[in-house]
Parts: C-alpha cells; structure tokens; sequence
C-alpha cells in the first residue's frame, strides 16, 4: 500500500502545456463553438509551485483565478491516439490557470468576440501548480470530479469534470499531436470558467478538485 504522493517540482516539469476553451462554461462565456481546445505553452518563468507568491503586475486588472485538472506525462509521446495518450499519463495535480483579462495587456481587435492571443496568461507566476500528485486511476474516475475556487475564503468558481466539452484522452492525444510530449511534461486541461470574484484585490487563491488536491498562493500586487 502506498502511503506517500509522488512529486514533481516546478523545476522538474518540462514543458507545461495549457489547453482552453474545454469546459462548457467557457463556451458559453464566450458564445463559441470549439472543434477542437486552444493551446499554448507556458514559460518557465509562469510557474510556480503552492505557497510561492502570485505577483500581479499594477498594469493588468480583472484577474481571473481558474483550477484545473492537469496530466503528468509519463512516457515519450508524439502524434499519439487517444488510448496511447491516455496510456502515457502516469498521474494528475492540480494547476491554477491564472488570467488577467481586462483591457491591457489587450485584445488584438476589441471588436473581436474571442480572445485571439493568451498574453493575459502568461505573466510570471500566472500558473502555479501543486508538486504532489495523485496517481492515475481508470478513466471514469475523473468524469464528475468536483472543481473550485475560493478567494480570500470565499467560493468564487463552482463546478465538475462532468462539464468538460473534450475528453481527457482526447485532450492529451491533441496536445501530442501539437507538440512532443516527454515525461514530466504536464497538460493543464482547462477550468469551468465564470468567476464570481477576481484576484486583483485579494490576499490568497485556494483552487481544490475532488480527489487530486488543494493548490493555495498568496497573493500580492507588483
């Protein structure tokens, strides 16, 4: 019986991989229809691990906070199928998917009804991420997992796996065939969106998901 959580510090992860626009919240935020996820990468300099401090910079405002069920990669993967990506997953954390969303740093066409670049993502120390994590398990374990947030105590986002537009499966096989996945990668795959509360003014972020984890940061204005 194993009694102790694997980890994978932020110094230890490879590429981190986010992928949006998966939960049907988002989809309906933004009154769109998806074929198929956004992706992008985040840089080294965006993550952090718990209990390290989310610097907002005074330029950005409307800050949203989002929890997110996020694969560790296990095994070298490339253009691969749904069952080998779902093969090549050896566990899942939890990562906060960190956005500022008001008018700077700025939409490339304010007329435009979707964000046409993730700018607003990708500031340093806009995706903490839990080192622990919680081995895989089969895959209808994760198809109505619970999905939080509360901000300064308080439940700002409410809401399950079970509004996921894309499988899990279908997520990482996309990822793979995007970019090379390697052990220790991880695949941040997305949030239920809709916040009550930003993080522009708050102290800390706590982002839970049933049976994976709580990830708490301060939480502090630069």
């Amino acid at each position: 019986m194993e009694f102790f959580m694997p980890a994978l510090s932020p110094d230890d992860i490879g590429k981190f991989i986010a992928i949006g626009g998966t939960f049907q919240g988002h989809l309906d935020e933004k009154d769109r229809t998806y074929r198929w996820p956004d992706l992008w990468v985040v840089p080294d300099e965006g993550v952090v691990g718990e209990g390290e401090t989310i610097e907002i910079p005074n330029r950005v405002e409307e800050v949203k906070p989002g929890a997110e069920i996020t694969a560790v990669i296990g095994e070298s993967i490339y253009e691969a199928d749904e069952e080998e990506a779902w093969n090549a997953i050896k566990g899942f954390t939890i990562s906060n998917d960190v956005t500022a969303s008001g008018d700077w740093p700025g939409w490339s066409d304010p007329d435009h009804g979707m964000i046409t670049g993730v700018g607003y993502k990708l500031l340093p120390t806009f995706s903490p991420i839990l080192s622990e994590y919680v081995r895989k398990g089969d895959v209808t374990d994760y198809d109505d997992l619970s999905v939080g947030v509360h901000v300064d105590g308080e439940e700002a986002i409410s809401g399950s796996t079970s509004q996921m537009s894309f499988s899990i499966p279908e997520m990482v096989s996309f990822a793979s065939n995007i970019c090379k996945l390697h052990e220790n990668d991880v695949v941040a795959l997305g949030d239920p969106g809709n916040p009550t509360s930003f993080l522009d003014n708050a102290d800390s972020v706590t982002c839970e998901i049933e049976g994976i984890g709580e990830l708490t940061n301060p939480i502090e204005r630069v």
